[in-house]
Parts: structure tokens; C-alpha cells; sequence
């Protein structure tokens, strides 16, 4: 991975984290108690021997849905913050073909320093997954073998509870709790409005049409292409530049802060990908404006 890639993505981590850190682990917890769907409920109450009294029949079953389990991944500790384990979070493409897996994680630890990997070392995966949803991942990490296990829930876009332990090398660590999920692709097209905080906020409505690559680059990173169309202060249509996704993250991995003139950061606040928390400061000579933030919605 780059130089200019490695320093942006710290510095959009950095970032982020301050603003909102670990802006999966309230999802996971949400996602623990299942929705209830009203209208099934009510077809289960009622007795069969009413619906054959109506000259009605059961409803048929629907086919059940496949899945691509091939794309964007993540790995997350479910609490951090009590959290005495040395990686905290791996995020990027898995490729499933039959039973085997193979892909690239990058990671977050809480000691990169040279016992753990930094967040900007590609990591190689592989693995398997059974008949009966059991995936096994292994990971060589600094000398030892990371392994995470989990069974997959019915729909990948789940959080779905699971183990990680590393067994030897420099960064070992026990068994710890894990969740695993995967994200959809980021593709269609966003709106919303954005604005500053302060007492004087400027607000910026935001229409982004994105379509995410189904084939991730060497690092594990899936490339995002778009445009981004910004109706307020300033107005213009401008093409993406560079932009990936990992995990939940979408990152700006060339250019610096007066090239391109738009640098933005953006979040998956769910594994659907329906919206984007997006962080974005615009440099322009014409339209400055710094620290726009605030919820873009797929129509």
C-alpha cells in the first residue's frame, strides 16, 4: 500500500474515530432483537381451521433467497471498550468459491507499533465454509495464525456473533467474542442535506450517484465511482476521485487537501448500505467550506 494511501487512511480513521467512534457497535446491538413483521404475526394467530372455513389455503411458501457471499466484509469487536484484545477489527473482501475462501483484511489494533499490524498492512485470508453456514477464516499475522469462527446467519447482511483468537507470534491474544458481517454494495443514487455545526451552520444539499466495483483492488479495497452533484453555498457536479470501499468505510485514498477540491469521508451506518453518514469539506477558491457532515439516503 502507499505512502499517500497509509497517511490519508490514518488520518481519515483518526478522524472519524473522533467524531464517532465505533459506529458499528450500537447496530450490533440493535440488530440483536429481530423485527417483528405485524402481518405475518397475524396470519399465525389465526387457526387453521378458520382459514379452511373461508375456503381459503395456507399460503405458499416463498423460494428462498440466494445470497453472493463474495464482497465487503468486517470483523469488529462488540465492545471495545472493555476490550483487552490486541486487534479490534478487520475489514475488507472475502471471495467464496464452493467451500473455499480467500480474500484481504486490513485491521485495526490496539498496539500498531511493531507487535501488531498497522492498519495499512494487507493481510491474506483464507478459509472455508460448510454446508452448515461454519465459516473459518485464518490470517498470518506477525508471526502467529489468526482464526475466526462463526456460523453464517441465512442473510450474510447480519450480525452474526463469533470467535477470534491468535496463537503465537507477537500479537497473540485468547479467544475473544467477535461479530462478523457482510455490507452491500454501495450503488445507487444518495441525497440529503449536510451542514456545519456552530451557531451559524451552512447547509448543502447533496446528491451523490455511486455504483461500487464488484472486484476489489490489491489491498482488499472495492473502488467507488460516482458523481456528486452539491445544491447550497456552492453548486456545481463533480466527478468522484479515488474513492474505495471497506467494511463500513468509505475512504478518499489520493489527493490532498486543495487536490481534488472535495474530500470526503463516509460511514455505512447499517449493512444494507441504504444510507451514507458522510463527512465532507469542499477547498475551492470560489466555495470554501469546512466540516459539512449529516446523512445521505439511497432513493
Amino acid at each position: 500500500m502507499s505512502e499517500l494511501l497509509s497517511s490519508y487512511m490514518m488520518q481519515s480513521m483518526a478522524r472519524k474515530m473522533r467524531a464517532r467512534p465505533f459506529p458499528l457497535l450500537d447496530i450490533a446491538l440493535r440488530r440483536t432483537i429481530p423485527p417483528m413483521h405485524s402481518g405475518r404475526c397475524l396470519v399465525l394467530l389465526l387457526p387453521m381451521a378458520a382459514l379452511l372455513a373461508c375456503g381459503s389455503s395456507p399460503p405458499a411458501s416463498s423460494a428462498p433467497t440466494t445470497y453472493n457471499l463474495t464482497g465487503n466484509w468486517e470483523v469488529l469487536d462488540p465492545d471495545p471498550a472493555q476490550s483487552l484484545s490486541s486487534i479490534l477489527h478487520f475489514n475488507g473482501a472475502l471471495q467464496f468459491n464452493g467451500s473455499t475462501v480467500t480474500g484481504t483484511f486490513l485491521s485495526i489494533a490496539t498496539n500498531p507499533t511493531g507487535t501488531c499490524p498497522t492498519f495499512t498492512t494487507d493481510l491474506a485470508v483464507a478459509g472455508t465454509l460448510d454446508a452448515s453456514n461454519n465459516l473459518t477464516l485464518t490470517i498470518p499475522i506477525y508471526g502467529g495464525v489468526a482464526t475466526i469462527t462463526a456460523t453464517l446467519a441465512p442473510d450474510p447482511q447480519t450480525f452474526t456473533p463469533g470467535s477470534l483468537q491468535i496463537a503465537g507470534g507477537t500479537c497473540s491474544m485468547p479467544a475473544s467474542s467477535i461479530n462478523i458481517v457482510q455490507f452491500a454494495p454501495v450503488t445507487g443514487t444518495y441525497f440529503g442535506m449536510l451542514t456545519t455545526s456552530g451557531r451559524n451552520p451552512v447547509k448543502a444539499d447533496i446528491t451523490e450517484v455511486l455504483v461500487e466495483s464488484t472486484t476489489p483492488n490489491s489491498d482488499g479495497l472495492f473502488p467507488l465511482t460516482g458523481t456528486m452533484t452539491i445544491r447550497g453555498p456552492c453548486a456545481e457536479t463533480t466527478p468522484l476521485v479515488s474513492e474505495t470501499v471497506s467494511g463500513n468505510s468509505i475512504y478518499l485514498i489520493t489527493g490532498s487537501s486543495t487536490s481534488p477540491v472535495y474530500e470526503l469521508i463516509g460511514d455505512l451506518p447499517t449493512p444494507s448500505a441504504s444510507s451514507i453518514q458522510l463527512y465532507l469539506d469542499i477547498y475551492d477558491a470560489n466555495c470554501s467550506i469546512s466540516g459539512l457532515q449529516g446523512f445521505l439516503n439511497r432513493q
